[in-house]
């Protein structure tokens, strides 16, 4: 896993996110949000897809539904966001999700822990 392209409405969290990733080695790629991540995700071919759940313009769910449209398992997907487990429907579940606030430490560990994704 080497590409991670990263959904985020925050400008702070998006720093952190696309500093600590790229200094530990992975190629970043920041939107703003869903529809910006959507536009990118065909010529960036990211290996795995970070984003928030609530964000302007399209959902993380969403974004979620269409990664896995596009690239089905080409690209493994991450919910980073406080929303509960319980309020996402089947279809909005991520390969992984990560509790807000997330640090440099659990965002490393869970993109690490999915680095076994692209096996399926």
């Amino acid at each position: 896993m080497h590409r991670i392209l990263i959904a985020e409405d925050d400008p702070i969290l998006s720093m952190i996110y696309e500093i600590t990733l790229a200094e530990a080695g992975f190629e970043v790629l920041m939107c703003r949000d869903g529809v910006e991540a959507l536009d990118a995700l065909d010529a960036f071919a990211p290996d795995l897809v970070i984003t928030d759940f609530y964000m302007p313009r399209m959902t993380g769910g969403e974004l979620i539904r269409a990664v896995r449209k596009r690239r089905g398992a080409l690209t493994c997907t991450l919910l980073a966001s406080a929303i509960d487990p319980a309020n996402l429907r089947e279809d909005e579940w991520a390969d992984a999700r990560l509790e807000k606030p997330i640090t440099p430490a659990s965002l490393l560990s869970g993109v690490r822990a999915l680095e076994a994704c692209q096996a399926h």
